[in-house]
């Protein structure tokens, strides 16, 4: 069948029907390739029409060109596109693509690549054909409202090589809403309930703008409006459902593991050959697993992911590397998913109907604004003294004179004094303590700043612990509240282990 080529915004189209065009054979095919992939050669793929339409938009399918899907193993690669001048100009921060990314990662789609580019009507169709050049599906958001910078659909049609059209059933709610509020309907109203022509709309039942969306051959791009409250449950009723038949059938299981206490690279040694290590004992060939590392300040995070068609090869590639990860982080793994370590901390003071006080310097109660910060926690939590001053060290805590003249207040002896002078004052089971220099003046060649010490004290033992980080004064205060809270949780689970 004879074929016309065109050219527009530097996107190659093939059309069926009609006499030569012109244009170079070699540079259409690579700029083709280059963009519109595919699973498996066709002849033709029917596209879904609106009814307002008579002719769609070209696919790589319909202009019989293909070649292999970009996948990860069994999963579909995505790229997540969000449009907006704010977005780049940092006035608004990109929360969609956040969204975007967790959602898809539930489905067991990998998320390549998130582009973001400005409202320029070439920036957007750039954007479209590098997403669609390594992705099988797109998700854009943003630029459809009724302005004059909000472009994506103009950009839209510019890359399909198709006019815009006016979607009727919006067009009609659009109307009705604006006579219940006695509005004035004007023509730039209607941009906003515009799609392209032979793009199939969704519905926003939380605003006025329509989404979209359009297919490629093997690929889908979906267009979402750029409001977090429109897109969301856009994305949720219209997107999810319309990608069950698209994506293989997977099951997608992520886990968190939370660290205090080991820098990020010496977590990354502990588990550099963790998955070779255990491929004999879980399904390596069909349950596929990642690891990932994020420094959380002061922890650092863990995260596998493990995906799989078979959910029960999955679930058991989970607990083969989960028991190899807690043997080998060992202390330092104090929790899981969402755990908060004040929560941990005092889940097992209330399973041991045990209490806690504190008794702060330099954090000047951080650590007790933690442990309230959970419900519930006056069963374990008798409460603490801020001991800034040394005469409040000395006349609530008793801290002997001798020892702040000889050591200091930031020093082991005077935190051990501390935490069993507010241990035994509020009668608690356990007494914490923090002194230290969070600056950013204070330090000497001996102590400079970043300086902490800590100590627990429990019915059999003080424990105490010097921690330095040279950071700026609300680090060193962080880092010493969970360094404090995690020398008790260690105390406890060697109590445990006894």
């Amino acid at each position: 069948m004879p074929f016309s080529r065109s050219r527009i915004w530097g996107v190659w189209l093939e059309r069926e029907g009609h006499g030569p065009a012109g244009g170079d054979a070699d540079g259409f095919d690579g700029v083709w390739r280059a963009f519109f992939l595919k699973e498996t050669e066709q002849e033709y793929c029917p596209l879904s029409m609106s009814t307002e339409t008579s002719q769609p938009f070209a696919t790589s399918a319909q202009c019989g060109f293909g070649s292999s899907l970009d996948r990860t193993g069994d999963r579909i690669v995505a790229t997540i596109l969000t449009v907006g001048d704010e977005l780049n100009r940092g006035e608004v921060v990109d929360t969609n693509a956040a969204f975007l990314g967790a959602e898809l990662l539930k489905l067991g789609v990998v998320v390549r690549k998130r582009l973001g580019c400005n409202d320029q009507i070439d920036d957007i169709v750039s954007a479209l054909q590098e997403a669609t050049a390594t992705s099988e599906l797109v998700i854009v958001s943003g630029g459809l409202g009724p302005t004059s910078d909000d472009l994506t659909v103009d950009a839209a049609c510019a890359w399909l090589s198709v006019a815009p059209i006016v979607d009727s059933a919006h067009e009609a709610r659009m109307r009705h809403r604006f006579a219940e509020r006695n509005l004035v309907l004007l023509d730039n109203n209607l941009r906003q309930v515009r799609i392209p022509n032979g793009a199939e709309a969704l519905v926003n039942r939380t605003g006025v703008a329509p989404g979209f969306v359009v297919s490629l051959g093997a690929k889908k791009c979906f267009f979402l409006p750029g409001v977090p409250r429109e897109m969301k449950p856009m994305f949720m009723e219209q997107v999810v459902p319309k990608l069950g038949s698209f994506l293989p059938r997977q099951t997608v299981v992520r886990k968190v593991y939370r660290t205090l206490g080991l820098a990020e690279s010496h977590v990354d040694r502990r588990l550099s050959d963790l998955l070779s290590a255990t491929e004999n004992g879980r399904h390596a060939e069909t349950v596929s697993v990642s690891i990932h590392y994020r420094l959380a300040f002061p922890e650092v995070l863990v995260t596998l992911l493990f995906c799989g068609a078979d959910a029960s090869e999955v679930a058991q590639a989970a607990d083969v590397l989960e028991r190899e990860l807690r043997a080998r982080l060992g202390s330092s793994l104090y929790g899981t998913g969402d755990d908060d370590l004040g929560a941990v901390v005092g889940t097992v003071l209330r399973g041991r109907n045990e209490t806690l006080a504190t008794a702060e310097s330099c954090t000047g109660g951080m650590i007790g604004q933690v442990l309230t910060a959970v419900p519930g926690s006056s069963a374990y939590y008798l409460g603490g003294v801020i001991a800034y001053a040394n005469s409040v060290k000395k006349g609530v805590l008793g801290v002997k004179e001798e020892t702040l003249r000889e050591h200091g207040a930031v020093s082991e002896a005077c935190v051990r004094e501390m935490a069993q002078g507010i241990r035994e004052k509020l009668g608690a089971t356990y007494g914490m303590s923090v002194s230290g220099i969070a600056g950013p003046d204070g330090g000497t060649p001996e102590k400079p700043v970043g300086t902490v010490w800590i100590a627990v004290a429990s019915p059999k033992q003080t424990k105490c612990k010097r921690v330095n980080w040279p950071g700026d004064r609300e680090q060193v205060r962080k880092i010493a509240t969970s360094a404090a809270l995690g020398l008790l949780y260690r105390l406890l689970r060697s109590d445990e282990e006894m």
